[in-house]
């Protein structure tokens, strides 16, 4: 895991790219009380159009981003203040992982500040059309963006070889692969499905460290 914070692995998106792995998802209205399997596929499945069709806006009724963010943070925050990582962060990432700033509030506006900044980005991403392979030239984005993803990989994600969901309690399991058009890598995926409402909703990436884990590993080949 050593790699795991390189400015490189940062600049690939070690916190976006793994949210945006799992959270390419869009709203799949079901009517039956309890969420089938044929539903949590289909509602990966129709991830690829929501993306093609830069609907942010379907995407949000859908995914918990809240969740998925919290839970992408706190994996890389761990990892951002272990002391062999910490003189591998880029300038404006180390500032924010300053012994002050972590301090200050116990790294709570640090946290808050990544999750908010991350969320924009995914959102962006998708609205813009560049996550579908086609950006907007006229759209304009929101939140500080740049500074923190300013060489993250803009080009299309595809989902692919959507998976058969494998029961977990009340919930699915929904493996897919994930193509990353601008870095030509593909990243397989489990994703939770949950049923809220009568319709499915991503609320978690099942397996999230070991995606961290590749992401860590493709910098450090990078950086030999």
């Amino acid at each position: 895991m050593h790699a795991l914070i390189t400015k490189t692995a940062v600049a690939r998106g070690s916190v976006a790219a793994c949210l945006l792995l799992a959270c390419c998802l869009c709203l799949f209205p079901v009517a039956a009380r309890a969420l089938s399997s044929d539903a949590a596929r289909a509602c990966v499945i129709e991830a690829g159009n929501a993306v093609d069709n830069a609907d942010a806006a379907c995407f949000e009724q859908l995914v918990d981003m809240d969740a998925v963010l919290d839970e992408a943070v706190d994996l890389f925050v761990e990892e951002a203040r272990k002391p062999e990582n910490s003189s591998l962060l880029p300038p404006m990432l180390a500032l924010m992982f300053s012994g002050a700033a972590m301090a200050e509030d116990n790294g709570l506006g640090v946290r808050q500040l990544l999750v908010s900044e991350t969320r924009a980005f995914v959102l962006n991403g998708i609205a813009s059309g560049a996550f579908a392979g086609k950006k907007r030239q006229d759209f304009s984005s929101q939140g500080m963006v740049a500074p923190l993803f300013d060489a993250v990989s803009l080009g299309r994600k595809e989902i692919r070889q959507v998976g058969t969901p494998v029961r977990r309690g009340a919930d699915w399991i929904v493996p897919f692969v994930l193509r990353d058009h601008g870095n030509g890598n593909d990243y397989a995926v489990r994703v939770r499905v949950s049923d809220t409402g009568g319709s499915p909703r991503v609320v978690a990436v099942d397996n999230l460290r070991q995606l961290f884990v590749i992401l860590g590993r493709e910098a450090g080949a990078l950086e030999s």
